[in-house]
């Protein structure tokens, strides 16, 4: 069953400047915006679900409360039937063959995994890396590319902010530059600017614009993004023009 809001759900206040430093807080923050963006109420924390022990009985170790968080997030969404809008990849929640960590998340491909090393597991949230494929066919092993958050929550927010182009919104992208980005800070308290590991984000009342900070930077874009229920494509571009009218003054346009 699904739990949604309303068909003409209210205006998108910012949610995600609000991130606490506590990793339940972290967790809630981040349901909230998934209520608020995506219509989706995926519930409470400080719950558990099977999954969370399977998990830990697949890698023989107790998982530190911010997997635990994502894995019952993880099992909410498949629950809802709402994977597929917020997330392109699959379900893992074993060790990342061929290293020594705990997979988070596998890629559609199967060519890459996210998470933290087994070692940090006594941390309560601790960084994440990702891993690629070294080998390939059915019994293939992956590496450690990197470390690509300081904490798995952290992690968990870029990576869905990352796919908000699966949401129901409009999405619009603009060249990115210093210029830009100093002129969106200098907005508030309309615009509310925050910083999420490698994303920088501004939020405002009705929509969120994304900028991933470790982008090339000759393709690096301001993805902008607000939600829109539009079930047809001349009411998608509609709203699509409205919104790219009321970013015009945010560039410094007429």
């Amino acid at each position: 069953m699904r739990v949604r809001s309303p068909p003409v759900s209210p205006s998108y206040q910012p949610t995600l400047h609000r991130l606490p430093e506590d990793t339940t807080g972290r967790f809630a923050i981040l349901r909230e915006f998934l209520l608020r963006w995506h219509g989706i109420d995926t519930g409470p924390v400080g719950r558990t679900v099977s999954r969370v022990e399977e998990a830990e009985a697949r890698v023989k170790r107790r998982l530190p409360p911010a997997v635990r968080e994502w894995i019952v997030l993880l099992d909410d969404l498949a629950r809802l039937g709402a994977w597929v809008e917020v997330l392109r990849d699959a379900l893992s929640l074993t060790q990342v063959p061929g290293c020594r960590a705990f997979s988070l998340l596998v890629s559609g491909e199967n060519d890459r995994h996210w998470g933290p090393l087994l070692r940090d597991l006594g941390s309560e949230d601790p960084p994440t890396h990702d891993f690629a494929a070294v080998s390939f066919g059915r019994d293939r092993e992956f590496e450690r590319v990197r470390e690509v958050a300081p904490r798995v929550s952290t992690w968990a927010i870029e990576f869905i902010v990352r796919y908000l182009y699966l949401s129901r919104s409009v999405q619009l992208e603009y060249p990115v530059s210093e210029a830009a980005r100093a002129r969106l800070r200098a907005l508030g308290p309309e615009v509310v600017a925050s910083q999420i590991g490698r994303s920088e984000l501004f939020e405002f009342e009705g929509g969120l614009i994304h900028v991933e900070l470790d982008s090339d930077p000759s393709c690096a874009m301001l993805r902008c993004y607000a939600p829109c229920r539009a079930t047809d494509r001349s009411a998608y571009d509609a709203a699509a023009d409205a919104f790219a009218r009321r970013l015009d003054p945010m560039w410094g346009r007429a």
